[in-house]
């Protein structure tokens, strides 16, 4: 499958079953949810993104625990679980995803280095995983391959 044709494909399995999905977005910066947007019918399935780039919004809109981002840091598989929950209690969607990671240059250290990505995803009610992964490249390529790396594991979800 071509990359251009894994948001289509979300979304048409999305569509298939009957299912809503929103995300909550660090690293991305909404490129997770343009990737989704740039599809005709996205409204059927997609119902939005939180983009809580600072620690603040994560804290204030989706719910992180002051404590987590503290003791674990926003580049965290807790941080990332707490944000999946945050989604999933100010929407009705069946399905959610988070993504929180260093893309660079800069703002890596020795725990979380550049490159450095959590995701969750889950569906409401049932499940919810999370995991990391580490990419190389520039910052753009980081965060075209963090959206794709998501989207790729729901898909697999979704079949």
């Amino acid at each position: 499958m071509e990359a251009e044709d894994l948001a289509l494909n979300v979304q048409k399995k999305l569509i298939e079953q009957h299912k809503t999905i929103a995300f909550a977005e660090s690293c991305t910066g909404g490129f997770l949810s343009q990737l989704m947007t740039s599809n005709p019918g996205s409204s059927e399935c997609f119902l939005g993104s939180f983009i809580t780039y600072s620690n603040t919004l994560k804290e204030k809109i989706l719910g992180v625990k002051e404590s987590t981002l503290a003791q674990q840091g926003a580049v965290s598989k807790e941080t990332v679980e707490e944000m999946v929950s945050g989604v999933f209690r100010l929407t009705n969607a069946d399905f959610a995803v988070a993504i929180s990671g260093v893309a660079g240059p800069d703002g890596g250290n020795e725990k979380t280095p550049v490159g450095t990505v959590f995701y969750a995803l889950g569906e409401k009610g049932k499940w919810v995983e999370s995991g990391s992964f580490h990419l190389r490249g520039d910052r753009k390529s980081i965060i075209a391959y963090s959206s794709y790396y998501v989207l790729a594991l729901l898909y697999r979800k979704l079949i």
